[in-house]
């Protein structure tokens, strides 16, 4: 095949044909690795999220997360309690 020169970008529909010509478990490895890099993206955007929403806040203590963990658990417990009883 052919190699693409660095400006040229290849459309949608032709990244389409190209997974049809993939097996079954090429197609799994590539689904894989897409789900993980959009899963990645999102993490990162979460973390810079975070990190601006918090940036004139003084750092938490592991023990407050700790005990902001421990509450969170113990409310969704509460929770489940609930919807089971």
């Amino acid at each position: 095949m052919a190699q693409r020169k660095s400006e040229e970008q290849a459309t949608l529909e032709q990244v389409l044909k190209l997974v049809d010509t993939l097996s079954l478990e090429e197609q799994k490895q590539l689904r894989l690795k897409l789900n993980a890099k959009a899963w990645g993206e999102k993490w990162d955007q979460l973390v810079q999220d975070v990190a601006e929403d918090n940036k004139d806040k003084p750092p938490i203590s592991e023990e407050e997360i700790y005990a902001e963990f421990k509450e969170h658990r113990r409310e969704q417990r509460a929770k489940r309690a609930q919807s089971s009883g």
